[in-house]
């Protein structure tokens, strides 16, 4: 597996929105990038984590099991930020 913490905060932000418009204005950035990543992101698995019907975008019960695990990983993730930071004397 070699996703990225960058393509993770994504994802958690297209299943915040529900649309990969507006995921890519929150993140302030392009359709096409926010597009990209999650594609990379969704090669790693072979199950889909979301299943567009329409033009409406959806995750699957598989994606929302990844973004549960997902906002777990991130929260660790700034807790190791902070720990850092706090010893390095920035807190």
């Amino acid at each position: 597996m070699n996703y990225t913490l960058h393509q993770l905060r994504i994802f958690t932000k297209v299943c915040e929105y529900g649309s990969i418009t507006k995921a890519s204005e929150a993140l302030y950035l392009t359709q096409p990038a926010v597009s990209i990543q999650l594609k990379k992101l969704q090669d790693e698995f072979e199950i889909p984590l979301t299943e567009v019907i329409g033009r409406k975008l959806y995750v699957t019960s598989f994606g929302k099991q990844i973004l549960e695990l997902t906002l777990d990983i991130l929260d660790k993730v700034e807790r190791l930020e902070a720990s850092v930071d706090q010893y390095k004397g920035i807190l």
